[in-house]
């Protein structure tokens, strides 16, 4: 009886090992990425609202800028203002330890913007830095443009009322105003960093520490 037991289960055994099963598809590594390491004085609020804001119309002389003034738009940028040379086609959103991408569609309020999901990949390797990667094919699916103008733009709220007076106070972006953009070609693998052919980005330029960058990197990786 005992012997008759275990070749059951010597068979039972056997029958699982040679189970088959489908394959696992590996997830394709992208071969073109854009990789933002930002640096903020104090650690990431949660609560507060921090943005990569991206121009791909190839113009150097044009690119992101904060909105700091009434009429408020999107509450945080300004996508499109011909006489400032404002522009902002692509967004990344911190919030709620979370990151999302996004492409703006319409330029005139309320600014319609298209979910393109989360970036590749998205952590805060310490409490004051945001580490973020982005498949340049996800927002560039057919083909990548030479350059792109880059903003950091972090808010403490979301102004939208275009009758509110009260001046922005909770804000951070590039340069001393924020008024600064950087210009960064997309051609081949090259890192790009804060003051090194740059305005230099330095802290005491916010009235909050959790807004207030204080160095920024970018990598370009291309067809590795």
């Amino acid at each position: 009886m005992v012997r008759l037991w275990w070749l059951s289960l010597g068979l039972t055994f056997a029958l699982f090992g040679c189970a088959k099963f489908p394959e696992q598809l590996a997830v394709p590594i992208s071969r073109d990425r854009l990789i933002v390491i930002l640096t903020y004085a104090a650690a990431i609020n949660p609560k507060f609202f921090y943005y990569i804001a991206i121009d791909d119309d190839g113009d150097p002389r044009t690119g992101p800028l904060p909105a700091l003034t009434r009429p408020w738009g999107n509450g945080w940028g300004v996508p499109y203002d011909e006489t400032l040379g404002s522009r902002i086609h692509f967004f990344v959103e911190v919030l709620e330890h979370s990151a999302q991408l996004f492409r703006i569609l319409i330029f005139q309020p309320p600014f319609t913007p298209r979910h393109l999901g989360p970036p590749l990949d998205f952590s805060f390797p310490q409490p004051e830095k945001i580490l973020l990667t982005v498949d340049l094919s996800q927002i560039f699916p057919s083909t990548i443009p030479e350059r792109l103008e880059m903003n950091f733009i972090s808010v403490n709220e979301l102004k939208k009322d275009p009758y509110d007076n009260t001046p922005r106070t909770g804000f951070d972006a590039l340069g001393p105003t924020g008024n600064d953009f950087i210009s960064i070609p997309l051609s081949s693998t090259q890192t790009f960093r804060n003051g090194e052919g740059w305005v230099q980005e330095t802290s005491g330029d916010a009235q909050i520490d959790d807004l207030d960058l204080t160095d920024w990197e970018v990598r370009i990786v291309r067809g590795e």
